[in-house]
């Protein structure tokens, strides 16, 4: 009986081995999306654009438009803003998520998972620094 346990053991143990050698990190997304050349400029492009929608809704104030006119103009800008950053948002993803299979094959990662969706993670496991200078060098502007 003894001669199946003990292979049985070492087999479980090898297994055990392996499984500890699978690469396992994490990335802080929040961070990059806010960090990053590309986040920063994605923002930069949705608070230019909301000023001007601001600037347009005060020209037709001093003009003298009726308050129901400025209030269905302000309704539709902001319709068109909301708009806009979810298109924006949509493409970011999308080149993140390119960017992380990039990463991630680069380096022999076998699962890369956001640090928000964690309870908890060591911290040599957090490779976000890591990633944002590469997503930085690769991805400054999301076309």
């Amino acid at each position: 009986m003894l001669r199946f346990i003990t292979p049985l053991i070492l087999l479980l143990f090898i297994s055990f081995i392996s499984y500890a050698e699978e690469k396992i990190v994490y990335v802080d997304i929040q961070k990059v999306v806010t960090s990053s050349k590309a986040g920063i400029s994605a923002q930069a492009e949705l608070e230019s654009q909301a000023k001007k929608f601001k600037e347009e809704i005060e020209k037709k104030q001093k003009a003298g438009e009726s308050q129901t006119q400025i209030q269905a103009f302000a309704e539709e800008k902001q319709k068109e803003l909301l708009k806009k950053r979810q298109e924006i948002a949509e493409k970011f993803m999308k080149t993140l998520q390119k960017a992380i299979t990039e990463y991630s094959k680069s380096k022999g990662y076998k699962l890369v998972l956001d640090k928000n969706s964690l309870l908890y993670g060591k911290p040599e496991l957090d490779v976000t620094d890591d990633f944002l200078k590469f997503f930085d060098e690769k991805y400054s502007v999301i076309k």
